[in-house]
C-alpha cells in the first residue's frame, strides 16, 4: 500500500511541478511541492509502522537497510520534510512570502527553538548512525571494523557533540536570552543589521 501511494504521490509531483513549470502555472507547481511532501509523509511512515528503512539502490551499490530504532528515527525525519514541504508549499500559494522574512527574523533574534529543534535533528542521526544498516555489519572482518569506526562512531559522536551542544544553547537562549547576546549569541543580529 505505501509503495503505490508513494509511486502516485512521486508521478504527480513530478508532473504537477513539470506542468506548472513550463506552463507558468503556480498552483500546479505549489500542488507538485505538496505532492512531494506526501511522498516524504508516505515513506516516513512506512519506515515507522513496518519499522524497516531502505535507502539507495541495489544496482548502484548505495543500498542500505535500517530497522527497528533507526527506521523509525528516518521515518520521523522524513515526516517532519513533508511536512515541512506541505508548509512551504501552502505559505507560497497563500502569498505570504513576506511572513517567511519575518519568521527569519523572529529566529534570528530569538535562535533558543531552532536550535532545540537541530539539536533533536542531531540526535536522531547520531542514534540512525551508530546503530548503522545491515550493510555495514556485512563482509571481511577488517571491513566491518574500519565501517565501524570510520562510518559509524566517528560521524555519530561528531553529531551527538554537535546535537548536544546545539540542545545546550537552546535551552540556555530560551532561559537566559540576554546572558546569551552578551555571550555572542547576538552576531546574527548584528549580521542581518537587526542591532548595531
Amino acid at each position: 500500500m505505501f509503495r503505490t501511494v508513494q509511486i502516485i504521490c512521486g508521478v504527480l509531483g513530478f508532473l504537477a511541478v513539470f506542468a506548472g513549470d513550463r506552463f507558468s502555472m503556480p498552483v500546479l507547481l505549489y500542488g507538485g511541492i505538496v505532492c512531494f511532501g506526501f511522498l516524504a509523509m508516505a515513506m516516513g511512515w512506512e519506515g515507522i509502522l513496518t519499522q524497516q528503512m531502505v535507502t539507495g539502490s541495489r544496482r548502484s551499490g548505495s543500498r542500505q537497510t535500517y530497522t527497528g530504532l533507526p527506521a523509525i528515527l528516518q521515518g520521523i525525519q522524513f515526516n517532519l520534510l513533508g511536512i515541512f514541504l506541505i508548509g512551504v508549499s501552502a505559505m507560497m500559494y497563500l502569498n505570504y512570502q513576506n511572513t517567511w522574512r519575518e519568521i527569519f527574523l523572529l529566529f534570528v533574534r530569538r535562535p533558543g527553538i531552532p536550535l532545540l529543534g537541530f539539536g533533536v535533528l542531531m540526535l536522531m542521526q547520531a542514534a540512525i548512525n551508530l546503530i548503522g544498516s545491515h550493510e555495514l555489519r556485512q563482509g571481511e572482518r577488517w571491513l566491518v571494523i574500519l565501517n565501524l569506526l570510520v562510518s559509524r562512531l566517528l560521524p555519530g559522536g561528531i553529531l551527538i557533540l554537535l546535537g548536544l551542544g546545539a540542545l545546550w544553547l537552546g535551552v540556555f537562549e530560551i532561559i537566559a536570552p540576554d546572558s546569551f547576546d552578551e555571550m555572542g549569541g547576538g552576531f546574527l543580529e548584528v549580521l542581518y543589521g537587526l542591532r548595531r
